[in-house]
């Protein structure tokens, strides 16, 4: 890849990730649990925290978008640099993820996510062999 491609495939990565985090902040701007209710000060920890797995996510999903060939925006068909970043950025949202204190976190998102993230998997895993690798 020259060096413009590599240039574009960042901006596209950046891209989405900003996307991520400015969708989701206007969504849940007051909804979200940032503003403690004893003294209506914002909790600027969650606030970062949230930035940042957002950060992580969009950069994750820009990944498949600027290196898989089947996506209208794609810079390059990288399979194993594609998965070696995606791996990466996995780990970084787990790392971000341990960085909210236990009390913090509602059992009802950990759940709701859980249920995500099983019935996505399972989606993939159930479209995967139809794939040719």
């Amino acid at each position: 890849m020259t060096r413009s491609k590599w240039a574009i495939a960042l901006a596209t990565i950046l891209l989405v990730a900003v996307a991520f985090v400015v969708g989701i902040l206007l969504t849940g701007l007051f909804s979200l649990s940032w503003v403690s209710s004893n003294d209506e000060s914002w909790n600027w920890h969650d606030v970062l925290t949230t930035v940042c797995m957002l950060t992580v996510l969009g950069a994750y999903f820009g990944t498949i978008v600027a290196f898989d060939a089947r996506s209208t925006m794609a810079v390059a068909h990288h399979p194993l640099l594609r998965t070696l970043l995606c791996g990466a950025l996995g780990a970084a949202a787990v790392l971000v993820a341990h960085a909210w204190p236990p009390e913090t976190v509602s059992h009802t998102v950990v759940a709701a996510g859980a249920v995500v993230g099983g019935v996505l998997g399972l989606l993939g895993w159930t479209w995967a062999k139809y794939v040719n690798f």
